[in-house]
């Protein structure tokens, strides 16, 4: 029900398939719980809610997303579904309920969405622009970097490079654009990284990598990730890009991201789109995807509610 919610409020939506969501809420994970509440009258579905509970990081948090049946809305649903959510959550010792709104406006942001979580309390507390491209691209131009080398990898991190990997993985993690959100950077580990990377596997998921090598300390710069899953071949999505700080306005972001392209499309089904979400402070990156023909169809945005005491 919460990809078909997705389908109806977007041109261009984006979800894990039913096999992907099987896999997230079954597991065990080092990184995260999943489970959900679902409403029903006999054998009708009338809503649901998602719930990820976060073991590193934002652990005072619990994401909830809700997708109500078109024919049940306006009757309460949600607002039982939230509502007992937030008891599971204080039960659990959270102290902050998140929603992400996926289907705001482009501009403004706003939707029916964003007005029932405005209703309930929640505040809205960071935005993203929601950029997407149709594949296959038949004009992309490498752009090397002087000094830099370009390795690729897929469903797993080379051991000569995962060490670094984390410490790129954490830095992504501390200077990614947040806005007023009670967000905690996630110090990632060798055990982390490799825990998220089986997780894709028994999803199914197929990634591509791409980083940059700086040639004369061998220092990994920049990556970028790709993927997908072939239960949902027309839905790609941009994982992370990020350049280390010291390496940064070296154009190392595009230096990744097109031959990163250029791979994922050879291994595609066929036609497809690749989804990204960025936070409009990040200029240069919506600029990079820019130039690689993004462009913008929604506003993802955050909302947080306090719940204590």
């Amino acid at each position: 029900m919460k990809f078909d919610v997705r389908r109806e409020e977007l041109e261009f939506p984006a979800g894990m398939g039913a096999d992907e969501a099987r896999v997230f809420m079954a597991r065990e994970h080092a990184d995260v719980r999943a489970n959900g509440l679902g409403l029903v009258d006999g054998d009708d579905w009338l809503g649901i809610a998602w719930l990820d509970w976060w073991l590193v990081g934002d652990t005072n948090t619990v994401d909830v997303e809700l997708a109500v049946a078109p024919q049940y809305r306006r009757r309460g649903v949600a607002t039982r579904l939230l509502d007992e959510a937030i008891a599971r959550a204080k039960a659990d010792g959270r102290t902050i309920v998140s929603g992400m709104n996926m289907a705001g406006d482009p501009v403004t942001g706003e939707s029916p969405g964003t007005a029932f979580a405005r209703a309930r309390g929640f505040v809205k507390k960071h935005a993203e622009l929601h950029q997407v491209v149709e594949l296959p691209l038949t004009d992309l131009v490498d752009q090397p970097v002087d000094g830099y080398e370009i390795v690729q990898w897929r469903e797993h991190t080379p051991d000569e490079y995962l060490d670094q990997f984390v410490e790129l993985q954490t830095g992504m993690s501390e200077d990614v654009p947040t806005g007023e959100r009670a967000s905690e950077a996630v110090q990632y580990t060798r055990e982390l990284v490799r825990d998220m990377e089986e997780r894709r596997v028994a999803q199914g998921r197929f990634t591509y990598t791409t980083a940059a090598i700086h040639t004369a300390t061998g220092e990994l710069a920049a990556y970028t990730q790709m993927g997908g899953t072939p239960e949902t071949p027309e839905r790609l999505n941009q994982y992370d890009t990020y350049v280390r700080r010291s390496h940064r306005g070296k154009r190392l972001g595009i230096a990744v991201k097109t031959p990163n392209l250029r791979a994922l499309q050879a291994g595609a089904a066929g036609k497809a789109v690749l989804h990204t979400w960025n936070a409009p402070e990040n200029a240069p990156m919506i600029a990079v995807n820019e130039k690689l023909g993004f462009r913008p169809v929604a506003q993802r945005t955050a909302w947080e509610r306090s719940i204590r005491g």
